[in-house]
């Protein structure tokens, strides 16, 4: 079964690659599901699509810069410019304790976009937990160039009210991403625009989907509705909602000071 996956992950992404995360079945209207550690599961019902993430001592992670890519993915195959969104719900408290040596509890529900194994976008209602403190909800807008984490989200970019739903968007246009969040479905608030420099991202067509990412030891299962995937619109991209973007840290920066590190 994960054999037939995987070549349908191949003709899906074009590349996501030899070492490609496999899984199994497809949903219409979200894409192939793909569960690389193989012990989630995916429920559809009235419209809503669950991730059910368990708990586990082993991490459902999304960072190739650390070998780890096991988080459980539905994704589609997406040409030129283009608009993704869904809306995220679902309870998210991650434990006190990590399953990923080095880094805090987390757990976030959200959208991605491959052009391959080591280049893709993200964009997730998250919650970390540093050991003995208080959960820090937060949308965290993220990218991986050539195996490496280019820019960690804080959870000062872009603040959440985790009491309230959340619709999340990613939009590609030409050599840049967009991603924007918003608790009303109406307004919508965007964090600082990704470059994609990489030439991994000149081919006709990326990957895009939903996934699940946990670093908690506890069970966790978002619940994604309302996906979808449309033509990015002619008129000029939106800017951040903070106008003045402000650079991020690097990566040898945000793994000295950022709270989802040790």
């Amino acid at each position: 079964m994960k054999v037939c996956a995987l070549f349908a992950l191949v003709a899906l992404a074009g590349s996501i690659a030899a070492g490609a995360p496999s899984g199994s079945g497809s949903i219409p209207g979200w894409g192939t599901v793909i569960d690389p550690a193989g012990d989630c599961k995916v429920n559809l019902r009235d419209g809503k699509l669950s991730i059910i993430v368990p708990a586990s001592d082993k991490a459902h992670d999304l960072s190739c810069e650390i070998g780890n890519t096991t988080a459980p993915l539905v994704i589609q195959r997406a040409i030129g410019d283009f608009v993704l969104q869904v809306k995220v719900d679902g309870t998210f408290q991650p434990s006190d304790d990590s399953s990923e040596a080095g880094r805090c509890g987390y757990v976030g529900g959200g959208l991605v976009i491959f052009a391959d194994k080591s280049n893709y976008v993200t964009i997730a209602r998250a919650t970390l937990r540093y050991q003995g403190d208080k959960p820090a909800p937060y949308t965290n807008f993220e990218i991986r160039a050539d195996g490496e984490c280019v820019r960690i989200g804080a959870t000062g970019d872009l603040p959440t009210d985790p009491a309230k739903p959340t619709w999340l968007r990613l939009e590609r246009r030409g050599r840049q991403m967009l991603g924007a969040m918003s608790q009303d479905g109406k307004h919508w608030h965007y964090g600082d625009p990704k470059p994609l420099d990489s030439k991994a991202w000149d081919k006709p067509s990326v990957t895009a989907g939903i996934a699940a990412l946990s670093t908690s030891t506890g069970d966790f299962a978002p619940i994604f509705s309302g996906l979808a995937l449309t033509k990015a619109p002619s008129q000029p991209a939106p800017s951040p909602a903070n106008q003045a973007p402000q650079p991020g840290p690097s990566p040898k920066q945000a793994t000295a000071n950022h709270p989802r590190f040790y």
